[in-house]
């Protein structure tokens, strides 16, 4: 038995409390495939009955489960998360680029749209929102070999990430444009989106979200009043 070495285990599944479970799991199967392998009801006089209800574990591979769900009723979204510890996000990751930005094009088909798109050096991503607001990540590694990209990460300028348009990639794509040529034109910032994608609900407390947001309305309030005082 090994006492002293490190065990470097993998991670294997993750479990999520909701109080809106059969919205979470019509999410989950649509977007990423999950498959139900037990679902059960707390029985009525099991001491965790007050607080769960139900206990659901579901899987998209071989595997017999990759995120549990806790259902607790009466639960509501925190809407300032973004004060609290938490997992600010969990990621799943695709074999190659087409496989990412066709799965971009099937969830659009199904009303689901990523929040934001970038191409972060090491790995193109696309970050989505279940039902409950967790964040979910998408990604496909921008090289050949995970070492490689490792690599780049270790060497990655301070908040470097360019936005992309997942539209402009796939037109880019189909145009014939490769793989490669993809990474090198987002780079070169030729899929930029129309509008930056607005980070602050995901990383900021909605409070202080709305108070820039006012303050910003406010400052063109002014502004205006001040150009017409001028005019």
């Amino acid at each position: 038995m090994n006492t002293e070495i490190i065990i470097h285990s993998k991670l294997q599944h993750y479990g999520l409390t909701t109080g809106n479970l059969d919205a979470m799991l019509d999410w989950y199967r649509k977007v990423l495939g999950m498959t139900i392998n037990h679902r059960s009801t707390v029985p009525v006089e099991a001491p965790t009955r007050s607080t769960l209800s139900s206990v659901t574990f579901t899987s998209n591979d071989e595997l017999h489960h990759r995120i549990s769900f806790f259902e607790i009723p009466g639960l509501s979204l925190d809407l300032d998360r973004t004060r609290h510890t938490r997992v600010q996000h969990v990621a799943f990751e695709y074999e190659t680029l087409d496989d990412l930005l066709g799965t971009y094009v099937r969830l659009k088909n199904l009303g689901i749209l990523p929040v934001w798109a970038a191409d972060q050096v090491f790995q193109t991503a696309l970050y989505y929102q279940d039902p409950d607001q967790n964040v979910v990540e998408f990604n496909v590694d921008n090289f050949s070999d995970v070492w490689t990209a490792t690599e780049q990460l270790k060497i990655l300028p301070s908040r470097m990430l360019i936005f992309v348009d997942p539209e402009k990639m796939i037109a880019a794509r189909n145009a014939g444009a490769s793989a490669w040529e993809l990474r090198e034109r987002a780079i070169a910032n030729e899929f930029a989106p129309a509008q930056p994608y607005d980070l602050r609900p995901l990383f900021w407390a909605a409070s202080d979200v709305n108070h820039e947001r006012q303050g910003v309305n406010t400052g063109r309030r002014r502004n205006n009043a001040t150009s017409k005082v001028e005019n």
